[in-house]
Parts: structure tokens; C-alpha cells; sequence
């Protein structure tokens, strides 16, 4: 059997292992931070800094009460929160526009000084002894997380190391072994404790490549959706229900007391990876309308291809106003270089007969800021539609909405359709109840007032019935 990886980091030991730590149970407690995918052409400071670390993610933390960022070369994410890093990380120092590295001390102290602006109730007398509070946290809990792997390692070395993408039975008897452990646990401790302890075990698997975590939060899920309808649980009800778990700060406890909420990890059984991370930038949707003549097509966002074009779309006096995405190169590049690593929306490119003309984000809405205006659903998913043209001839809202509405029914993930369409864009609203969506009340955001939209498949072919069998061309070529 291959050595199985220690918790946060696969040659940690000492300073390293409680940087990791650090690093870890920082961004379980704090939300300003983001995946970063790829090497930055338009700062090239920053791009000179991530390229020595030879890899393609990174964690990026912002600070901007130190107007700095952080940026940490990325092994492994987990969706449990075991992340894996690489080492040095790397402190990007904005006001004078230079990278260095940065050790565990100077990581929590800038950690501490955007605790405070977060928490400005915080009476903070003794800044040395917040630190010392906050290294004897993570000590302790690599102590704890030591002891945890070393209780489970007979377990764990009952499954066969292989590479997550092994289709061989030795990958079918783990997910089989998983989930004999997921229902053993389920059956005697139905509650958080024993999810958590779950969480763990799909940390470990996940990190040592043993069984994909996506996967293994679907069984959990599944097996506790069942034990709730066979034994009317209302606590594993609770626990399939809930949008959100709240996590207890620690890290910074010796400052204040405060929690986190994170979304839910069992949801991801509603997860869409076909529209959240599509593995390739090949064509995703194609369809001809005959009447119109007209051929519709969608592919993912390229950076390299599409930054520029749609920095000069976003640039239009009609994208000003609505889209408000009007930012320098550097900017929008750093935008979508975190949005499309992130995977928990997505940006597509649309073309007209095969001409770039419209640009759309999708967005799973119980991880989104709509979710917190309505009852959201797990399998509810959103978009965001940019059309470029102004000439009417060239729009085609009704063609392009359809397609879009098409291809994001043919997803099992996605149950509903939901947006916020601004009062001002009248036309984009009446466009979307013209497909099906039907508005709600308005609703009051922080950047916009809206209104609240859904769209069932129902709804949906209803207004088009021809569209119930739709299935998709195979090839944008096939009426060129």
C-alpha cells in the first residue's frame, strides 16, 4: 500500500505542519478567500511569484486591512476542508507591488488585524497574547487531528490506494466499504457528531485519492435521506435540510466569541460539475432553430480567448449601466481567474452562427447571496446573462434564453430555475416570462432591487412544448 498523506500537508512536519493547520482552520472560520487558477498576464508581479511553485491552483486569502493578499500553492482542495498545500506561501504586498515569502507568525497576525475589522466589538488589549492564543489553537489541533488519523488508520488501510479516476472493482469495493462505514454510523448516531466524524473519513480518502469526495458526500447523503424516510428522523431531517452549518470560531477565541456558517457539504449531492466545472473548453450546447435560421452554441469561458472581448463588451454604455463590470484588464482577469476555480458558478460564452455575441454565468444559488432573500433549495440554479449586440437584429433574447434554459433543464442536478432581475431591465424580465419564468415579489439587494423569478420544466414547455424532446445536435457544423 503507498503512504497515506498526514493531515494539511504530505512532507509536514514541525512549523510547516502547523502552518498548514493554521492555514486550514483559518479558512473554516473566515470567508475571504477564494481558489486562483492559472498565472496572471496582465500583473506580472503577481504571475512572477506564482510561477514558482510550478502549479496551477493556489489559495488566495485577501487582507485588506493589510492591502495584501496571500497566496498559498494548492495540492488538493477539499470540499471537507482538508486542504493539502505547498510551500513557501507567498505574501503579495500591494501598496508597494512586490511578493515575498511569509511564515505562521506573520500569517496570523495579519489574520488577527482582519479579525478586528470584522469584529470591531472586540476590545483587543494584548495583540502578543491573541497570538499566542491563536498558535496554541492550531498546536492543539494538530495534536488532535495526529491522534484522530492514528484511531482511524485501521480502517483507512482497509482500502486499496488507487487513483480516484480508477474504474476498476478495487475502486467499487471502496465506495462499498464507504458506505458500509456510512451506514453503520448513520444507524447509531444520526447527528452532527457523527456526520462530522463522517466529514473526516471522506478528508482522508479524499486526500490520499483513494475515493473522490464529491462522491462520497452523495452517499452520505443518500444513506441519511434514507434512514430519515425509514425512521422519520427528524434530526437527520434537519441534517439533509439546512443550507448552512455554523462553526465555532476558535482560532481567535481569546479576542471574542463568533461563529461561521458554511454551506451545507451534503448538498452537494445536488452538485452539477457538467455546469459548475466543465472539464474541457469544448462546445457544450448546440441548437439550430429552423424557422430563424439560426444556430445557437455555448462553450466555456476561455481566459486566453475571451478576456479581452469581453473587457471591450463590458466597456459598452449599455453594459455600464446594468452589467457593471466595467474594470481594467488586470481586474477582470483576476475576476474570472478565481470564478472559474472556484466552481461554484461559471462562466459561458454564446455564439450566433458561430459569432461571439452574448456571455452568461451560472451560478448555484444555495451558495449564492440570492439564496439568503428566499426559502433556496439545493437544486435550485441561477444565470446572469450579458447579450452584446445593441442592434436588434443581432439579440436574438428569445433563441439564446431558450438555449440556455435547454441545456441547464438537461442537467439531473438542476431542479429549478431562479433569478433577480433588476426593475430597471425591464426588457430582460419580460424576455425571461416569455420562456416561462414567472416573477415573484421585489426583493431589496445590496446592489440592485429585484425581482424574484423561478422557472419550472414545466412552466418551461409549456410556453414551448416542441422543446419537451429537445436533444441537442452534436456539432455547431452540422447546418454551416
Amino acid at each position: 500500500m503507498e503512504q497515506l498523506i498526514p493531515n494539511s500537508n504530505p512532507t509536514a512536519d514541525g512549523q510547516v505542519r502547523i502552518f498548514s493547520a493554521a492555514i486550514n482552520q483559518y479558512c473554516r472560520e473566515f470567508g475571504n478567500w477564494t481558489r486562483y487558477m492559472g498565472i496572471p498576464e496582465y500583473d506580472p508581479v503577481l504571475a512572477e511569484g506564482l510561477r514558482q511553485s510550478g502549479l496551477d491552483l493556489h489559495f488566495k486569502i485577501s487582507f485588506p486591512a493589510s492591502a495584501a493578499e496571500v497566496f498559498i500553492p494548492l495540492l488538493y482542495f477539499s470540499d471537507t476542508g482538508n486542504h493539502v498545500f505547498q510551500f513557501p506561501v507567498l505574501l503579495y504586498d500591494q501598496e508597494n507591488d512586490k511578493i515575498t515569502d511569509i511564515d505562521v507568525v506573520k500569517f496570523l497576525k495579519m489574520a488577527i488585524l482582519e479579525a478586528q475589522g470584522i469584529y470591531p466589538e472586540w476590545q483587543v488589549p494584548d495583540l502578543s497574547a491573541c497570538l499566542l492564543h491563536a498558535v496554541e489553537t492550531v498546536r492543539l489541533k494538530v495534536i488532535g487531528q495526529v491522534a484522530q488519523d492514528t484511531a482511524r488508520s485501521a480502517f483507512i488501510s482497509t482500502f486499496e490506494v488507487k487513483p480516484v479516476d480508477d474504474q476498476s472493482p478495487l475502486r467499487d469495493l471502496a465506495m462499498l466499504r464507504f458506505q458500509k462505514q456510512v451506514n453503520s454510523v448513520i444507524c447509531n448516531s444520526p447527528c452532527r457528531a457523527g456526520i462530522d466524524d463522517l466529514f473526516a473519513i471522506v478528508g482522508i480518502l479524499g486526500r490520499n485519492r483513494i475515493l473522490e469526495e464529491n462522491a462520497m458526500l452523495k452517499c452520505i447523503y443518500l444513506e441519511l435521506q434514507s434512514f430519515a424516510e425509514q425512521q422519520q428522523d427528524e434530526n437527520a431531517g434537519t441534517l439533509l435540510d439546512q443550507r448552512h452549518i455554523e462553526i465555532e470560531g476558535e482560532l481567535f477565541s481569546g479576542m471574542g466569541n463568533y461563529k461561521r456558517s458554511i454551506y451545507n457539504p451534503l448538498h452537494k449531492n445536488f452538485y452539477s460539475a457538467g455546469l459548475l466545472f466543465p472539464p474541457a473548453q469544448e462546445e457544450v450546447f448546440y441548437r439550430y432553430f429552423d424557422k430563424e435560421q439560426t444556430g445557437i452554441s455555448i462553450r466555456p469561458f476561455d481566459i486566453k480567448r475571451d478576456l479581452q472581448m469581453v473587457h471591450q463588451w463590458f466597456h459598452s454604455e449599455h453594459a455600464k449601466t446594468i452589467w457593471k463590470m466595467d474594470w481594467p484588464l488586470k481586474e477582470l482577469e483576476h475576476f474570472y481567474r478565481a470564478l472559474l476555480a472556484e466552481g461554484l458558478s461559471h462562466s459561458y460564452i454564446g455564439e450566433v452562427n458561430g459569432e461571439p455575441t452574448f456571455n452568461f454565468e451560472v451560478y448555484w444559488a444555495t451558495t449564492d447571496v440570492l439564496g439568503d432573500y428566499y426559502e433556496v433549495l439545493p437544486s435550485d440554479y441561477g444565470t446572469h446573462l450579458f447579450i452584446a449586440p445593441t442592434d436588434k437584429k443581432k439579440k436574438f433574447p428569445s433563441l439564446i434564453t431558450q438555449s440556455i434554459v435547454d441545456w441547464l433543464f438537461m442537467q439531473p442536478e438542476v431542479g429549478r430555475l431562479v433569478g433577480e432581475g433588476s426593475v430597471d431591465s425591464l426588457a430582460a424580465l419580460m424576455n425571461k416570462v416569455h420562456v416561462g419564468f414567472r416573477l415573484q415579489h421585489i426583493i431589496e439587494m445590496p446592489h440592485k432591487k429585484a425581482y424574484l423569478n423561478f422557472c419550472l420544466r414545466e412552466w418551461y414547455w409549456e410556453k414551448f412544448p416542441r422543446n419537451k424532446n429537445y436533444s441537442p445536435k452534436p456539432s455547431i457544423n452540422e447546418h454551416t
